[in-house]
Order: structure tokens, then sequence, then C-alpha cells
């Protein structure tokens, strides 16, 4: 397995993503593109990026704040991450970048294009489904579901796998319905996962711990078999 960092730049602001690259034997493989939760590209989300790279992608991990910075404490992340989301403009280059670089890595099939997000990342992989650049299929975990843009009827999503925690209090019930309600409109193919024991941020292993975020191992475990049978169901 190959890592390494890659420069792109968007706007004004250089930006630093993270490939994990498995041996493809000469064979191109699914890309998938990954948005972390608001911490940024830290140690721990360079590691779940080598898990998706163990299931047989190519993963390109955004650098939503630049220079691959990530926070050390709550107040800094939400900083990093409200200075991106605050302008629609900035948000969407962000998320489109890293995208249409990993679509011109050598080793990438483009006709097997995915996006995964978690939490703030959530958001961002299905907010890049909305954008309607091509992917397969999308995947959020515990990431919230409302958004500035709602599809048009008309408009041909990506399939979408939503793996959410059923006692996350970032994400009420009518945003559950008004996801649920923008979908079906555009007759999107999605599968909608809620895992009853689990808060907001059931993936991360450095959670709180409190009634907000807390790590779930069942719930984590559990949604790596999701997104293995999603992958492979798409390719």
């Amino acid at each position: 397995m190959k890592c390494y960092d890659i420069e792109y730049r968007v706007q004004d602001t250089n930006c630093r993503g993270y490939i994990v690259e498995p041996k493809s034997q000469g064979i191109k493989l699914p890309g998938i593109v990954m948005y972390t939760d608001f911490w940024g590209i830290n140690p721990r989300q360079k590691k779940v990026a080598e898990k998706l790279a163990n299931m047989g992608a190519v993963v390109l991990v955004a650098d939503m704040y630049g220079n691959q910075q990530y926070a050390s404490t709550g107040d800094e992340a939400g900083k990093l991450m409200n200075s991106v989301i605050e302008n629609s403009d900035i948000y969407k280059d962000r998320i489109v970048a890293p995208f249409e670089l990993l679509k011109r890595n050598s080793n990438v099939n483009t006709s097997k294009l995915f996006s995964i997000g978690y939490c703030f990342g959530g958001a961002s992989s299905l907010q890049l489904a909305r954008y309607g650049e091509g992917l397969t299929g999308a995947i959020s975990l515990h990431g919230l579901l409302t958004s500035k843009i709602r599809v048009p009827s008309h408009q041909k999503m990506p399939k979408m796998l939503i793996l959410h925690g059923a006692r996350d209090p970032l994400v009420s019930s009518e945003d559950i319905k008004n996801f649920y309600d923008e979908m079906i409109a555009c007759n999107a193919d999605f599968t909608f996962v809620s895992h009853g024991m689990s808060t907001h941020a059931f993936s991360n292993e450095d959670a709180a711990g409190n009634e907000v975020t807390a790590y779930h191992y069942l719930s984590d475990r559990r949604s790596d078999s999701f997104i293995k049978m999603f992958i492979n169901e798409n390719l």
C-alpha cells in the first residue's frame, strides 16, 4: 500500500490531500474521495482512509481547510469548519476540487467513483452528490442531512448510503423527513440505516463519550460491512 500527500490549489488556498493506493496488479481500481469530520486530516482520519483502501479502492482524503490543517480542540475545529461553509462558493470548490483530482489518478477507474464522509464530511459527501458530478455512489456516516441546495425532481442522483445514529441529537426527525422527501421526489436510489444505540460520531474512537458524541463499536463494525457491500454492489 502506498500513502503520500498531494498538493492542489483551490482558489487562493494551497491544499494538501492524502492519497492511499493499494497494489492494483495493473488493474484500475474504484476511486473514493473522502471528506473528514470537522477535525480535519489528522492521524486518525488517515487510518480511516487506509481502512477504506483495504477494501480495494484508491482513496483521496480532501483537505477542506488548506495546508492539511487539523484542530486539537472543538473550538478550533468549529472555526475551521465555519470558515469554509459560511461561503457557498468556497465550500463547493473545496468539495469538488479533490474529486476532480481523484479522476486524474492513473490508477482509478473513472466509471467507479465514490464519495464518503464523516460528520461534517458526511454532509459534504451528500453535497457532492447533489452537485451532480458523475458519482457512482455517495456515502455519509453520521452526517448532517440539511443543505442549502434542494435537488430538482429531474436531476439524476448517484446511489446513496446514509449511516445514521438514531440517537444523534444533531439530526432531527424533521431533517430526516425533509431528506426523504427530497430524495424520493427525484427518484433517488438511497439506503438509510439507523443504528438504534448510536449518537453522533459513532465511528470516531476519539469521540467525547457523552449523550451527543460517542463511539459505538458495533455500529462502526456494521457500518464497515454496509460500506463494503455498497461499493462491491456497484463494481
